[in-house]
C-alpha cells in the first residue's frame, strides 16, 4: 500500500484558479475554483496515512492510530475542526483502524471521506461567515505569497495556483513564512465565521457564480481572461502566476459593498 504520508509537508493549502467549466453541455458555464487548497480532507487523509505501513508489518494498530490523530491535528485547521465537532475525535480513530484493518483499494479512503464531510459541513460555512476584515487579510496573505513565488519560483507559483503545493517543507524560508501567515489567516477567518455564526448574527453576503462572474468582469476580467482560466493548467507557468494574481487582486476593483462577497467566494468555492 502507498504510504500518502509522504506527501505532506506544511498544509496543501490554498490553490488560487478559477475558470470556467461546462456543468452540462445543456447549461450555461459556471465560474468555479481548482480549490485543492483548504481541502483539509486531503491533508487530514494524507497523515492518517502515517504509520499504516508499519501497522501492516507489527499489527500494532493502536498505536499507529495514535501516530496518524497525532499528525492530523497538527496540521492547519484540522485540530481546529476536531475540537469543534463533536464526536469528530472518535469518529476519525473509527475510520483510520478501518482503513488500516481493511485498506480501500479503489476510490477514497474512508478517512479522506470523513475529512471531506467535515469541510463541506463546517470549514466552508464557517468561512462564508467570516467577517470581512478576516476574508481580506486571507487574500491579502495569499497575494503576497503568490508575489513572492512569481518572483523566486515560478514552477512552484503555477503549482500553488493550480494544484495547491503538496510540499511546503520543500520551500524557501521566506515562502515558508508566508505561507504560515497565509494558514493563520486563514484560522482566522474560520474562527470568525464560527463565532458569527453562534452569536446568531446575519449571515453575510457571498456571490453566487454567476455574481462572481460579473465582479470579475467588474474589476477589467476580458473573455480573454476568462478563456485562460478555463485552461490554466496549460498556460506557461508566468502566465499562470499573473493569472492567479489577477484574480486575487479582483475584489480591490469591485464596488466596495460588493467586496466582501466575491472574496468569500473565492475562498469558499466547491
Amino acid at each position: 500500500m502507498e504510504n500518502l504520508g509522504v506527501i505532506i509537508g506544511i498544509a496543501v493549502a490554498v490553490a488560487v484558479a478559477v475558470f470556467f467549466a461546462n456543468r452540462r453541455a445543456a447549461q450555461p458555464q459556471r465560474l468555479q475554483a481548482a480549490l485543492i487548497g483548504l481541502v483539509v480532507a486531503g491533508v487530514a487523509a494524507a497523515a492518517a496515512m502515517y504509520g499504516l505501513k508499519a501497522v501492516q508489518d507489527s499489527g500494532e494498530d493502536t498505536a499507529a492510530v495514535d501516530q496518524a490523530m497525532a499528525s492530523a491535528r497538527a496540521l492547519p485547521m484540522v485540530a481546529l475542526v476536531l475540537d469543534d465537532v463533536p464526536g469528530a475525535q472518535d469518529r476519525l480513530r473509527e475510520a483510520l483502524r478501518e482503513e488500516i484493518r481493511q485498506p480501500t483499494t479503489q476510490g477514497p479512503s474512508r478517512p479522506f471521506k470523513l475529512m471531506s464531510e467535515l469541510r463541506a459541513s463546517h470549514i466552508v460555512p464557517a468561512l462564508k461567515a467570516a467577517d470581512e476584515a478576516s476574508v481580506a487579510a486571507a487574500i491579502d496573505a495569499r497575494v503576497a505569497l503568490l508575489k513572492h513565488l512569481k518572483s523566486t519560483d515560478l514552477v512552484v507559483c503555477k503549482e500553488f495556483a493550480v494544484t495547491g503545493i503538496p510540499r511546503s517543507d520543500k520551500l524557501d524560508l521566506a515562502s515558508q513564512k508566508l505561507m504560515s501567515d497565509l494558514l493563520a489567516a486563514l484560522e482566522k477567518a474560520y474562527r470568525s465565521g464560527r463565532a458569527g455564526k453562534a452569536a446568531g448574527t446575519s449571515l453575510p453576503a457571498v456571490a453566487s457564480d454567476a455574481e462572481a462572474r460579473t465582479l470579475l468582469a467588474e474589476a477589467g476580467f476580458q473573455a480573454a481572461d476568462f478563456d485562460r482560466l478555463r485552461h490554466l493548467a496549460r498556460l506557461p507557468v508566468e502566465e499562470v502566476c499573473d493569472m492567479a494574481l489577477k484574480v486575487n487582486d479582483a475584489p480591490q476593483k469591485v464596488s466596495a459593498d460588493k467586496r466582501g462577497a466575491l472574496m468569500r467566494y473565492q475562498l469558499t468555492v466547491q
